[in-house]
């Protein structure tokens, strides 16, 4: 039996493909996006905006569901780039079990925060979605559950952005450059 063949470091590529840019930049600004607008919820009191911003939330939402499949099988099949010599393995260890993190919050909440919505929704206006549970106490366990996964998801998407902004500018090692 032969050994399978992994591809020498210096054949691996130096950036992430398209695929995988393309998707992770889509993933960063809905996520930050409905972050924000998810807690904005809570202070908004003009009904006409809440419903607009709530609306818009839900559907982007959607659009990760859809896309959130694909995100995850091609990140099996994807070439990795070249790891930084520079970071140490227990520096990779941790920051691969951070992603694993965010893929399982990231699926998480949106599987969350499509049950906590009672009777469906309008996606972007034009078709209603219809979601399991009318309005009760069922939406309102997975609402809870949901604002938790939320905040846990933004405690490490912050440290995400941290550690590679200070990869970028502290350390200056590249790593940021291999999703840009």
């Amino acid at each position: 039996m032969s050994a399978i063949q992994h591809p020498s470091p210096a054949s691996r590529p130096k950036k992430y493909d398209a695929l995988t840019r393309a998707l992770h930049w889509i993933f960063a600004a809905i996520i930050l996006y409905t972050m924000v607008a998810g807690i904005s919820l809570h202070f908004i009191t003009n009904r006409a905006l809440f419903n607009f911003l709530s609306t818009l939330n839900m559907s982007l939402a959607s659009c990760l569901i859809l896309l959130f499949p694909v995100r995850y099988l091609w990140s099996f099949f994807r070439k990795e780039p070249q790891k930084i010599k520079t970071i140490p393995r227990v520096q990779h260890a941790m920051a691969h079990v951070v992603h694993s993190m965010i893929y399982a919050l990231t699926a998480f909440v949106l599987v969350s925060g499509f049950v906590m919505v009672p009777d469906g929704y309008s996606l972007f206006g034009l078709v209603h979605i219809p979601t399991p549970y009318g309005e009760g106490p069922i939406t309102d366990h997975w609402f809870d559950l949901h604002k938790f996964g939320c905040y846990a998801l933004l405690l490490l998407v912050v440290l995400h952005i941290a550690a590679a902004l200070k990869h970028h500018f502290a350390l200056r090692n590249g790593v940021l450059n291999k999703m840009l």
